[in-house]
Parts: structure tokens; C-alpha cells; sequence
């Protein structure tokens, strides 16, 4: 059963439910905020060291059936939900981000070339949070089909979205992929044909790997922002069907499978995931980054 619920609000922070133990219920949320009540200071409801809510960014992070929440209570996490799609800023100090930033390094596969240098430092990192009637089905099917997976996607950025923490609102230019994803998650009717904008060796699926060098190969940076931007996506790969060579007719996964991996063989240099419905991905974190030099 949640944490959240109906009990009275902490009598220091007024943002989380108070702690009960053995049918006692307390006036505080935790040992922090009664000892900070307490304390001869003019402000006994400061804020403690450790992760903060990444809504209202004053309180710390409430433990939600055994996992840190992205928030401090259910007033913020209401708040984000009502308000998706919208992006919420991860601090450089969060573990998150270090976790992502290092993931995103080691999955950097290319040797540096003049056309694709080593990134420069990560600078900016946003949590994306979909509309709640794509989650709905997208847990549904994680539920039904299982084995999810990280997966990086490049696109057209057409905006400066990102490029600092006043740059969150999502541009209205319909060729901005990258405010389309993040606004509306991937969709399949927007998938180009294989033969007309993008290349796609597995025909007209949703395309994602594991390897972000490879992903960085379908960035295109089109709105005058000094930073480049990646998006690491949750992918429910079930079944998988692996291919070392190309297949452009392909609708779906062969009879049997969930997805599609394009594996390095005979004619694929760099991993591909590929899945054939909306339901099966869902944008996760975008990534702002310095470009290599």
C-alpha cells in the first residue's frame, strides 16, 4: 500500500503525510523534520541535504513502497501528472543524472572522427513526464510483454529547448522531432518510409540503440542551440528477433517476436532496436551535451 494517503500533512514541512508506527501517528513525517522543528533556529523547517523534489525543488524526496519518489509528496507528484507532458530539470548533484551521464559515455561505441568527435560534457538533464493515457498503455504492455530496455534516440531539434532551465515549453514547429516525441511519445504514423528522410534497414518501426554514438547519427541541430540533445528511452523489447541483415518490407516483428535487433553482421555496423507500436516505448530523459571538438 502507498505511502500517500490521507493522513494529516507533517507538522515542519506541510508537504508529506506524517509518519505512523504501531497505530501511532506522529507529528512529523520523519526524525529530519522533528529535529529541525525543534532546533533554535528562526527557520526550524529548512530543507535537509539530500535529493530534493524535482517539482517544487524546497523538500526532500518521500520513499514511495521502497523507491525514492521524484517527489516530496502527493500534492507535487498531482501536480506533474495533471500537468504532463512536461519536463522537470534532474540536478548535476542527483544520482540520476550521474547514472544517465555515465551510461550515455559508456554507450559512446564510435571511434573519434572529424564528422563524430568525443562529446563534450553532459550540461543539462530533464525527466520527461508523458500524458497518463500513453503511460496507462505503455504499462499495460510492459506488464503483458516484458523485458524492457534503455535505448537512445537521436532527431531534428528545431528549437533551444533544454539549453537551460527557463527552455522547458515545447515549440510549436511540426518539424521539431524532438518536441513531437516529448509531447506526444513516438508514434509509428510519423515513422518516415524507408527510401524517403531516414534509412531504416528493418522497415517502418521505431528505431532506437544501444549505442548513443549510434544514435547521434540522426541528430540534427536546426535551432541555433550551442548544445546538442539525445533522448534515452524505455523500450519493452520482449521477445527478440535478431537479424544481421537488413529486411526493408518488414511492418511488424516476424511471427513470434515483440521486436526486432538489428545485430553487427553482414550488413549492420552498429546495434538497432526496433518495436511496431506506440505502446512499446516511452521517452524518458533527454540529455543536453556539449558537441566534441
Amino acid at each position: 500500500m502507498s505511502r500517500y494517503s490521507s493522513l494529516p500533512l507533517c507538522k515542519n514541512c506541510q508537504a508529506r503525510p506524517v509518519h505512523v508506527d504501531r497505530g501511532r501517528v506522529h507529528d512529523f513525517c520523519g526524525r529530519t523534520c522533528a529535529s529541525s522543528y525543534y532546533s533554535p533556529t528562526l527557520d526550524g523547517g529548512q530543507p535537509t541535504q539530500s535529493e530534493t523534489c524535482l517539482l517544487c525543488g524546497s523538500w526532500e524526496k518521500a520513499w514511495v513502497n521502497g523507491k525514492l519518489s521524484d517527489f516530496c509528496s502527493k500534492k507535487c507528484r498531482d501536480m506533474v501528472f495533471t500537468s504532463s507532458p512536461l519536463l522537470l530539470e534532474i540536478p548535476a548533484t542527483n544520482d540520476e543524472f550521474r547514472d544517465v551521464s555515465s551510461l550515455f559515455r559508456a554507450a559512446w561505441k564510435h571511434p573519434p572522427a572529424a564528422d563524430k568527435p568525443i562529446p563534450g560534457s553532459v550540461v543539462k538533464m530533464y525527466k520527461i513526464y508523458s500524458r497518463e493515457s500513453h503511460m496507462k498503455r505503455f504499462r499495460a504492455y510492459k506488464e503483458q510483454v516484458g523485458n524492457p530496455r534503455r535505448r537512445w534516440h537521436g532527431t531534428t531539434r528545431k528549437c533551444r529547448l533544454g539549453d537551460d532551465a527557463t527552455r522547458t515549453r515545447f515549440c510549436s514547429d511540426q518539424y521539431c522531432g524532438m518536441c513531437g516525441i516529448l509531447q506526444s511519445s513516438f508514434q509509428l504514423s510519423k515513422a518516415h518510409p524507408a527510401g524517403t528522410q531516414s534509412y531504416q534497414r528493418f522497415g517502418q518501426g521505431i528505431y532506437t540503440s544501444a549505442t548513443s554514438s549510434k544514435a547521434y547519427d540522426y541528430i540534427r541541430n536546426e535551432g541555433g542551440s550551442p548544445y546538442l540533445t539525445m533522448i534515452l528511452s524505455e523500450v519493452i523489447m520482449g521477445k527478440e528477433c535478431k537479424l544481421p541483415q537488413e529486411d526493408h518490407t518488414l511492418k511488424k516483428p516476424p511471427a513470434g517476436y515483440n521486436s526486432v535487433v538489428g545485430e553487427p553482421g553482414l550488413t549492420v555496423n552498429y546495434d538497432e532496436a526496433i518495436v511496431y507500436t506506440n505502446d512499446a516505448i516511452r521517452p524518458e530523459y533527454l540529455v543536453v551535451f556539449e558537441p566534441g571538438s
